[in-house]
């Protein structure tokens, strides 16, 4: 017990000097955080690499940023990318934040009414990175989720633009289990 505790504590503190250095504003800085998170960190350092993509943050550090998260791989990381990425406002980043969701590979199923309402709420580009995370966890969806899915989008039927019609269309069937109809 006490040696979980002393490894709790030095992983704390490890995760409080990257997000240190990812907060710096220092660009060596923030790529040598970076880099010590793709060969040692863990998920909780997840928050601090969504608060990093803005409209402030140099292109090249978005990219590294968005790989990264491409290349989590553990199951257990799902529901704080989703709360991460709920949480914050991505302006024109908005479509590449979702896509590295659904090229990640991770299962997705429980939070599937998240990326509906993403679907319906942005644009068509966003709407489509949604709309593949949705595909892609499809598979896994309880009966309750899945329902809830279908409600969202019965609600928003009207709302949808003519442009996301083609897209919201194919949505309902993927999300109702008639896409393999």
């Amino acid at each position: 017990m006490l040696l979980n505790i002393k490894k709790m504590s030095e992983e704390n503190k490890k995760n409080k000097e990257l997000a240190n250095k990812l907060n710096s504003g220092d660009s060596y800085l923030i790529f040598e955080a970076l880099k010590e998170i793709k060969e040692i960190g863990t998920i909780n350092i997840i928050p601090y690499l969504f608060d990093l993509i803005n409209e402030n943050t140099p292109g090249i550090i978005k990219n590294d940023i968005l790989q990264l998260i491409c290349d989590i791989k553990e199951q257990s990381a799902a529901p704080m990318l989703v709360d991460a990425m709920l949480a914050r406002k991505f302006g024109e980043d908005t479509s590449s934040v979702i896509a590295t969701f659904w090229q990640s590979r991770l299962d997705f199923s429980n939070y599937l009414p998240a990326f509906i309402g993403i679907f319906i709420k942005e644009d068509y580009q966003t709407a489509l990175e949604a709309f593949t995370v949705v595909e892609g966890s499809i598979h896994n969806i309880s009966r309750e989720i899945q329902q809830e899915c279908i409600d969202i989008l019965k609600t928003a039927a009207k709302s949808i633009t003519k442009m996301k019609r083609p897209l919201y269309d194919e949505l309902v069937k993927v999300v109702s289990g008639n896409y393999f109809a």
